[in-house]
């Protein structure tokens, strides 16, 4: 017998229809009721895939958010696609996006991240930081602390959602190794060995 988790891998358009009556549907948390008075009580393989968590936010309240997939993939083996060292922290991720966040709104509002539907769903980007970035723990500065080694170049595949003013980054994958495999038109911010940020995009 399969979980329901790998049932939805297999079946992307399964979805699970709540009819509760009063009693049940008071012993659900309040995001739970959120999700589905917004969805008409309908919970997809989305809701259950996109359960993002905040890893950082901004001063004016743009969130950084990293997914199931992704968080999953912060301690992988070499037989897995990973390095086969120590895990990714969560500040390494935070402070790859921090560096280039300025990068990323521009490009947003200049029209370089617009989204492409494939297979139904938004396409992702890809940001790749060839450098360490240490933050140090007495100041919100982010400082330049030399190159990575080829092999722990780390990698994020990501979707940017804007609401009005408001603007959430979801991260769908990480990655730590030379290459990771992606098309080119995802390509969008790359952190040189030497800090600069490279804007990469299809004209």
């Amino acid at each position: 017998m399969i979980s329901l988790l790998e049932y939805l891998n297999r079946n992307k358009s399964f979805n699970i229809i709540f009819e509760l009556d009063e009693e049940s549907y008071s012993l659900l948390d309040d995001s739970f009721k959120n999700i589905l008075e917004s969805n008409n009580n309908i919970l997809s393989s989305d809701f259950i895939f996109e359960n993002n968590r905040t890893i950082w936010k901004s001063n004016d309240g743009d969130e950084l958010k990293i997914g199931d997939h992704a968080n999953s993939r912060k301690d992988r083996p070499i037989e897995n696609g990973g390095d086969g060292k120590e895990p990714i922290k969560d500040y390494e991720i935070v402070n790859m996006f921090r560096w280039a966040w300025n990068n990323i709104m521009d490009m947003n509002y200049d029209g370089k991240l617009e989204k492409v539907i494939y297979n139904g769903r938004p396409s992702s980007f890809t940001i790749e930081c060839q450098c360490w970035l240490n933050n140090d723990k007495n100041s919100k500065d982010i400082k330049y602390n030399g190159a990575r080694p080829k092999d722990m170049n780390l990698w994020a595949a990501w979707l940017l959602e804007e609401y009005g003013t408001k603007i959430d980054i979801i991260i769908k994958t990480i990655f730590r190794g030379q290459m990771f495999k992606h098309s080119k038109s995802q390509e969008r911010i790359r952190i040189k060995a030497n800090g600069e940020i490279e804007e990469r995009y299809k004209i």
